[in-house]
């Protein structure tokens, strides 16, 4: 259980921090569902607050998962439970 974990943790930090180097190149970063609107995106040229803010989160949870992530894969952190 704990490789799958760590493979399905590093996949998603991963991401996470591939989507903040991409908001770097490209300005925006998208923030989910915004109703009937499409998606909500926070543009660093129109909402830089909410850009920098949204940028911090998904960078520290990234850097959280791949950092969990490996220490699963090396055996040195618990799974979590499946309950």
């Amino acid at each position: 259980m704990s490789i799958f974990q760590g493979l399905l943790f590093l996949f998603f930090g991963t991401g996470l921090l591939w989507m903040d180097y991409r908001a770097l190149r490209g300005g925006w970063l998208p923030c989910g569902p915004n109703g009937l609107k499409g998606r909500l995106e926070f543009r660093m040229n129109e909402q830089p607050v909410r850009f920098w803010v949204m940028f911090v989160l998904y960078g520290t949870g990234g850097l959280w998962l791949l950092i969990f992530a490996l220490q699963l894969l090396a055996g040195q952190a618990a799974p979590l439970p499946l309950r």
